[in-house]
Order: C-alpha cells, then structure tokens, then sequence
C-alpha cells in the first residue's frame, strides 16, 4: 500500500515537473521564434558553425567554443557554408548577406540552447530532491521554469545557459561525489568541471569550490572505509580528468605551448608571466586559443566601460551593481522565497549538513557576485545567470515548512506561489527586458539598468511592424544592435545628434537613456556616439514602446 501510493506520488511529480518543463520550452520556443538577432548572437552562431567546419578556433577566441558549437549544430549540419574573414563581424556579417535563410538557423541554434536550461532545471530539481525532499523538487521546477532572466538568456544563442547547465552540473555532481566518494563520480566530476571550461572563461572560478570540497573531504571523509589517500587520490582524478576535458573542447589544439612562448596584451597576464617567469619554459597544459582568448577578455576587462546604475553614470563601475541587479531583475516571490530560504537553512535541519550548503550554495554565489562586482564589465544580469538555479535552490526548501502546515494553509500558500510565479510570464516574448514591479517593470526598469539587463537589440522586427501597420516608407533610427537594419527591409536615416527633427523616430532606450556606443549609417558602417548624444529624446513622451527596449517618437514641425 505505501509503495503504491509512493509509486503515484511520484508519477504526479514526474508529470507536473514534464508539464512545467513543455510550457517553458513552448515560451522559449516562441521567443526565440519572434526575437530580433540579438547584439552578440549575430557572431556567436556563425563562429560557432566555423569552428565545427574547421575545426580551428582562432577566428574568434574571445568566447570559448563549446556554446556556441552546440547552437551551431542544425547550421552545420545542413545548413549552409560559413566563410571566414577578417574578425567575428566579417564573418557575421558575410552570413548574413549571403544566406537569405540566416533567421531560421539562428532559430534552430536558439532552440537548441534552450536545452541547455531545460537540463539545468532538471539537475536542480534532482538534487533539491535529494537535500529537501519531492515538494522542494516541484518548487525549483516551479521557480526555474517561469524565471524570466533564465528563459530569455537561454533562448539566445549566447555562452550564457551553457555556463548555468555547467555550473550547476558541476556542483551537483561534486555534492555527490563529496558524500559519496567513488571512483566514477571523481571521473564524472573533472569531465563536467573541464567541459564547463569551454563554455565562458568566467567557468575557471568552479576550481575554487573544487579545491575546497576536496580539501574538506580529505581532512574529514564522510565515510568510515575510505581512507584520506583513497580520497586525495580521487581528487587527483577530478582534476586530471578535467584537464583533459578542458582541452578536449578546443580538441587540443595549441595544447601544450610554453608561457613564454606567449605575447600577452594584458596587464593581469603579463603580470601572471612575470610571477611564473622561473618556470615559463615549461609546457602550458591548456590549449592556445584558451591561453590568447583569456588574453583578449583580459585586455577588454582592464579598458574603461561605460555603466549605469539607478540613473548615473561610470566608468569604473558599482560595486554594488549586481546585488541591485538581482534586486531589479529578479521576480518579487524568488526574491522573498530566498529570503525565507536562508533563514531556514541556517535555523533548520535538512537532508545536507550546513557545510554542504555553505560550500556548495554560498561559496559560488559569493565568489560570482564577488569577482563580478569587482569587475568593470557590468553590463547585465547575464554575467551572473548561474546563480539563478542556486538562489533557485535556496527557495525550494521553504517547501518543506509549507507541506508541514494545515491543508488549508499549506495550500494557500502553494496557489499564491504558483501564481505569483507565473505572473511574470505576462509580459511574453518581453522577457530580457523583464524588470520586477518594484523597480518599474518594463518601463521604468531603464532608470536602474541598461543594456543587455533591457535593450540588446531584440525588437528590431517590431520597428518594420510599426512602419508596416502606419504606413511610413522611411523612419529616423538611432539602434543599439548589430544587425543591419537594411536586412529586415527597413528604409531609415540614423536621428540627428543633439538636436530633434520633425518626423518618426525609432530609438533603443540605452540612446535615449544616454549611453555612448556605435550606430549603424545606413550604408553599412558604423559611427560612436557620444554620452548622451540622443539623451534630449527624454524630453519628448514615446508614442509607445516596442517589446520595452525601442521608443518610438513623433516629433511635430515647429
């Protein structure tokens, strides 16, 4: 009798997490069928297309390639040929102009990214099975299905859902090999951890959180017949394994060179160098594109970047930039559950020890924020997308308070959940610009955060809508994006700097809102802007907004 009831449970959870994972692939299908080519992904699916022909990877080593190889698959396969250039926007741009049929290959890699979150929200769910039981699996499918941030960063074809499903797996399976320590789950782990590598070169930080499980484990092992050497020997593995991972994803190639055999553009690399200068005859045990793209992120990082938070300007960035992010960003009942979540893995006791969490949950998440807030590349909620299914994870256990309580009350609480998870799916396909109701919703989210947090270039298409719908044969456009506007049939003359013109203007919000980048002339070539250069747009009331990140004006003759 009780293990057919376990038996039904069970298929009930299984059906409903199913349910949950179908309407989050069906949203992520659907954006990633309406959205404009986004700002990165315009070079990120034909490099990775390129790096499958070729099997080179120095066309673009400014991203890892596993990502982007994988979202490059349907186009590979039977798409066509991608030609190589001089830089990732030649070869873009070539794709493009070449391949009439580019959209439904970028469609295709999108949907295949989207896979990549739903195996992250599957991992998650497993273990906040395992640490706080079946309701807190329903609750992380709940949370990870409708989380706005994670539904409109993996239907893009960016590095972005890669690194989550790397990190996440990473860190469940380490989990289990720390309370379970075998020889496959030591292999499983490195080949993940070096796997995840290939991803964004943001992976590296995991090695700090495998370095302390293994020194943990070794100096306590949980398990009275494994001894300490069994272990180190273990931990050995991991990381032997995920070396071998780590270059397997850029096939080795270049594995194996010299330090000094390197020219390093980058303070902090020749700075590592110099300190290993004694020693930098010796072979580099990771592959060359790895070594040079670290190199040019590096280089990148050290320059000036303009960022804006809650209305002012900087070029050095905030330091409290992404904890406001994810007060912004994130929906007002993930932020509360979390909350809630803390309190009670601090004061309750659970299937894992408080260490497990402290190590496993807090670790990461402080080391993310930490070196992302240190950074001068704050430029959206994206940089730190792994920590969604952690925070997502601390949530799930305030379910076992809830299934505790009365039925009434217990499902009470449950129906507002479920609601209040779902509301913020009412603004889709809008999702990247998603801002909670706190911070001003879609709207007013552009007087805390810019960039890829609101307008990334995603609702071009939405500008020839408006043109088709009020019969305008030609608009004033001032677009964040890469994409030529001339590939969607759009006739346009970029707006005049400093000063407005009568007629229809089209303007992504980062321009109005003021920020310094590069405009697309309509012959192609692209003009810097300066700050502000299209900031007395802030002055005249949008006849409406396109998907929240493009105004569109009427200005009157005078």
């Amino acid at each position: 009798m009780v293990s057919q009831l376990l038996n039904d449970r069970n298929r009930t959870t299984s059906f409903i997490i199913g349910s949950l994972i179908a309407i989050h692939v069906a949203f992520g299908l659907h954006t990633a069928s309406r959205k404009t080519i986004t700002h990165d992904e315009i070079w990120h699916l034909p490099i990775g297309i390129l790096n499958l022909q070729s099997r080179d990877f120095h066309f673009d080593d400014l991203n890892p390639p596993l990502t982007r190889m994988w979202a490059g698959l349907p186009g590979w396969l039977i798409g066509p040929e991608v030609e190589s250039g001089k830089g990732s926007s030649d070869v873009a741009g070539k794709y493009i102009r070449h391949h009439p049929g580019h959209r439904t290959w970028y469609v295709c890699g999108r949907a295949f990214n989207l896979m990549l979150s739903v195996a992250t929200i599957l991992i998650a769910c497993r273990w906040a099975y395992e640490w706080f039981g079946m309701s807190a699996a329903l609750m992380t499918a709940l949370l990870g299905c409708t989380e706005p941030n994670v539904l409109a960063h993996s239907s893009l074809v960016t590095p972005d859902a890669g690194l989550m499903l790397g990190f996440t797996a990473t860190l469940y399976v380490l989990c289990r090999w720390w309370s379970q320590p075998t020889w496959k789950l030591a292999i499983l782990t490195g080949i993940i951890t070096g796997l995840t590598q290939g991803t964004k070169f943001t992976a590296i930080l995991l090695y700090a959180v495998v370095v302390v499980v293994g020194v943990l484990a070794i100096l306590r092992p949980r398990i009275a017949d494994v001894s300490r050497r069994k272990i180190l020997l273990q931990w050995l593995t991991i990381l032997l394994f995920s070396l071998i991972a780590w270059n397997a994803t850029y096939l080795f190639r270049g594995s194996g060179r010299s330090l000094a055999s390197y020219s390093f553009q980058s303070q902090s690399m020749r700075t590592i160098q110099g300190v290993l200068k004694p020693v930098e005859q010796f072979p580099v045990p990771l592959p060359e594109s790895y070594m040079t793209g670290i190199d040019r992120q590096k280089s990148i990082m050290e320059q000036q970047h303009p960022v804006y938070l809650d209305g002012q300007w900087s070029l050095h960035g905030f330091r409290s930039y992404f904890p406001r992010t994810l007060q912004y960003k994130l929906s007002h009942v993930l932020q509360l559950l979390v909350l809630v979540g803390v309190v009670l893995l601090l004061f309750r006791r659970h299937r894992a020890s408080r260490i497990d969490m402290l190590v496993l949950l807090g670790l990461p998440c402080a080391l993310l924020l930490g070196i992302a807030s240190l950074s001068s590349m704050q430029l959206g909620v994206r940089y730190v997308l792994p920590l969604m299914p952690l925070l997502i994870l601390i949530a799930s256990s305030v379910a076992c308070s809830v299934t505790e309580r009365s039925p009434l009350i217990k499902w009470g609480l449950t129906s507002i959940v479920v609601v209040a998870a779902f509301l913020p799916l009412r603004h889709h396909p809008d999702h990247l610009a998603y801002f909670n109701e706190a911070a001003g919703g879609r709207i007013g989210g552009r007087y805390h955060l810019l960039d890829s947090n609101l307008d990334w270039g995603q609702d071009l298409h939405m500008v020839r809508e408006f043109m088709t719908t009020n019969g305008l044969d030609e608009i004033g456009l001032v677009y964040f994006g890469t994409l030529p506007p001339d590939i969607l049939g759009i006739d346009y003359h970029v707006s005049p700097g400093r000063s407005p013109a009568p007629g229809w203007h089209a303007v992504s919000v980062n321009f109005v809102m003021g920020r310094p980048h590069v405009v697309i002339e309509p012959d192609g070539t692209g003009r810097p802007t300066d700050i502000n250069e299209f900031g007395y747009f802030r002055g005249f009331e949008p006849v409406t907004t396109l998907g929240g990140s493009i105004d569109i004006y009427h200005i009157e003759s005078r």
